[in-house]
């Protein structure tokens, strides 16, 4: 029981990193950048992988299982706690790479986007160069290119898997880097609006947005009718209007690509 308790503490303590990375992403505070975040759960796994092998000892274990100094022979750790502790830390060493700019799928839901990442040495990651809608559409008329609309989010898990395992397919990216123009709109962005906007919906109702999520958030749901995220829309940059049906959360990357091919074939510049 002791055992199980110290695991369960190792595995909500690298939990509790992945909420606090959300709500330092949110605000702004960047104090728990992508390299910080792995550099941790490294240190976290690497540790709880040399608990269940036996290395690490905690007081409140057994205390035949203290020291081979103690009267009582060391006790070695069950088989099964051994197999454990050398996947934890296979993981840890998994994460390594990860350090130097590595996608590290198994973890993508979890830690933060690559863009937070200094030093990063991976060359085919896909960024996108806007984060506001107003700025992106004059940026795509501008250079004749179709708008590729990103509804994503800090916090949300399957948009850093769909970027993990969809967007870095190198035919997905050519054409998003190539072919579009990439705004991504984080709808949980807590950043202050210059001015409060006031906004009215379908119902008459009127209220103000404070920050520059709860703008993207609105838009999301005024104009496409949607509120969940990840979600892609390719706009035709002098309308404004849909060039083909939207997308969620979906890593067919076959269907992907021919997505974003209706788009480019519905494009008129």
């Amino acid at each position: 029981m002791t055992t199980l308790k110290v695991v369960l503490a190792f595995i909500e303590l690298a939990f509790s990193l992945k909420f606090l990375s959300v709500a330092d992403l949110a605000y702004g505070w960047h104090i728990l950048d992508r390299e910080v975040f792995l550099s941790l759960w490294i240190v976290i796994f690497a540790l709880l992988g040399a608990y269940l092998c036996g290395w690490l000892k905690f007081q409140a274990d057994d205390t035949s299982h203290l020291s081979p100094l103690t009267s009582h022979p060391s006790k070695p750790m069950p088989v099964l706690c051994i197999m454990g502790g050398l996947v934890s830390l296979a993981f840890a060493v998994y994460m390594v790479p990860g350090l130097w700019g590595a996608p590290c799928k198994a973890v993508s839901a979890f830690a933060p986007p690559i863009s937070t990442q200094d030093f990063n040495l991976n060359t085919k990651v896909v960024e996108a160069k806007y984060t506001d809608y107003e700025q992106g559409m004059a940026a795509a008329r501008q250079e004749g290119k179709p708008v590729f609309i990103d509804f994503t989010g800090f916090g949300c898990v399957n948009c850093r898997k769909m970027e993990a395992a969809v967007w870095i397919d190198p035919r997905v990216a050519d054409k998003l880097t190539k072919d579009y123009v990439l705004i991504s709109l984080f709808v949980d962005d807590k950043t202050p609006l210059a001015e409060p906007l006031e906004v009215t919906d379908e119902q008459g109702n009127t209220r103000l947005l404070r920050t520059v999520g709860a703008k993207w958030s609105y838009l999301q749901s005024h104009k496409f009718g949607a509120n969940a995220q990840p979600f892609y829309v390719l706009l035709d940059p002098l309308t404004a209007q849909p060039l083909t049906g939207s997308r969620a959360y979906d890593e067919d990357i076959a269907a992907y690509l021919d997505f974003l091919d209706q788009g480019l074939q519905r494009y008129r510049p």
